[in-house]
């Protein structure tokens, strides 16, 4: 993902949708004057604030629903209400609250995304076989609704998540073909490469993860230029590889993959029978990451390689 998008809803969006939502149920709805109606821009005023105060907005949400039932605002605030409780980290009662809300206003525009964020409560719950059918569902409510491409993304990434690598990749494929523009085609195309990867399909795997290279302002370029690294030494592209890792190294300061890289530079050094270059690139490892646990294996590899 090259921006983290927002979780919140732009105020003035979310009251045009919502205007436009079961107008029949109360022609008094929309009357700045009404009691539900200032409940609501209370709420969105907590909701919008800067810090938001989610907690006093879910109050101001769940009171219009249980004070004002036959209300046009009320399938918009019980999402609402579900909203502030995810965005609280309460996951548990999100889920709840945003499957009776789809049981109480099956109707509702607002219904996609109540999909979507029960599937993320799911998701963080790491109940990742529970998230993927709410995601599903999202998408099939409302293709073109404002989290449908995350929700397409998040199907993949539940499966990839539980291990379920071939789902993901069918997944992932669906989704980089519905949602070209999407803002996650960067994230999808990390974890498409790395559901290759973990079967060892390193052929499969590279292009995917030369394809998140592209997205220069990607989170994932490191992970990303770090598998690709492993694949081309998978493949035994051993001088190929050695580039890619020094390339890591050189433009990836903070990257977590940075022992591991230094580590496969020992490695190939000795599978290319040069040991002179594997010790000088062990020592380097073990004068940058004295607690990394690739020392151990590097010693080890190079031991056994006579080195």
């Amino acid at each position: 993902m090259r921006l983290h998008r927002p979780l919140t809803i732009a105020t003035a969006a979310l009251a045009l949708l919502a205007s436009t939502a079961c107008p029949q149920k109360s022609p008094l709805a929309n009357d700045p004057g009404a009691a539900d109606e200032q409940l609501f821009q209370e709420g969105l005023a907590l909701y919008d604030a800067v810090p938001p105060d989610y907690a006093g907005a879910q109050v101001k949400f769940a009171e219009l629903v249980d004070s004002y039932p036959n209300s046009s605002r009320a399938d918009n605030a019980a999402y609402l209400v579900g909203r502030c409780q995810y965005e609280q980290a309460l996951y548990d009662d999100a889920t709840i609250t945003l499957v009776a809300m789809r049981a109480d206003y099956p109707g509702s525009p607002f219904a996609s995304s109540a999909a979507y964020f029960t599937g993320r409560s799911r998701y963080e719950l790491l109940d990742f076989a529970g998230a993927v059918p709410e995601f599903q569902q999202a998408v099939a409510l409302d293709a073109a609704a404002t989290y449908a491409d995350n929700a397409s993304y998040y199907v993949g990434r539940s499966y990839y998540e539980d291990a379920q690598l071939a789902p993901a990749i069918t997944a992932f494929e669906q989704f980089e073909a519905a949602f070209p523009a999407s803002s996650y085609l960067d994230n999808a195309g990390y974890y498409h490469g790395r559901a290759y990867f973990n079967q060892a399909l390193f052929a499969d795997a590279l292009p995917h993860f030369q394809g998140v290279l592209v997205f220069t302002d990607s989170i994932y370029l490191d992970n990303a230029q770090y598998y690709l690294a492993r694949c081309q030494y998978g493949l035994g592209q051993l001088d190929v590889a050695l580039a890619s890792f020094e390339a890591l190294l050189a433009g990836y300061a903070g990257s977590q993959y940075l022992d591991n890289a230094l580590y496969y530079e020992a490695r190939i050094a000795a599978d290319q029978g040069d040991c002179p270059t594997a010790q000088a690139a062990l020592a380097e490892l073990t004068a940058a990451y004295p607690a990394s646990p690739e020392i151990a294996r590097a010693t080890t590899y190079l031991a056994n390689a006579g080195c």
